[in-house]
């Protein structure tokens, strides 16, 4: 069964994570993003979206955890390989939508 963490009960957490993948998304999308770095968000989806996982479902708490370390890491991780400005332009406009 699938428990949440402490800091996963708040609410702040979910709404900066929301606010991290729609910044991801408008990242994906501009041409000023170096391809090689575009392959990290697909990485990600294609992990969560196919059955594969690394830690497997039926482990108690950490098969469920597995998707949002991955999720968490790899948008940190295309968030620091993206130009700065770039990310800082889109990121008032990912806050605000």
């Amino acid at each position: 069964m699938f428990r949440l963490t402490p800091w996963m009960l708040r609410p702040s957490y979910w709404r900066e994570l929301w606010t991290e993948v729609k910044l991801v998304w408008y990242l994906f999308w501009d041409g000023r993003v170096s391809l090689l770095s575009k392959v990290i968000p697909l990485v990600v989806a294609a992990y969560i979206l196919f059955p594969i996982d690394l830690i497997p479902g039926f482990i108690p708490i950490l098969g469920q955890m597995d998707d949002l370390a991955v999720l968490m890491v790899g948008t940190q991780l295309f968030l620091r390989l993206a130009p700065p400005r770039v990310v800082e332009e889109y990121g008032t406009q990912a806050g605000k939508s």
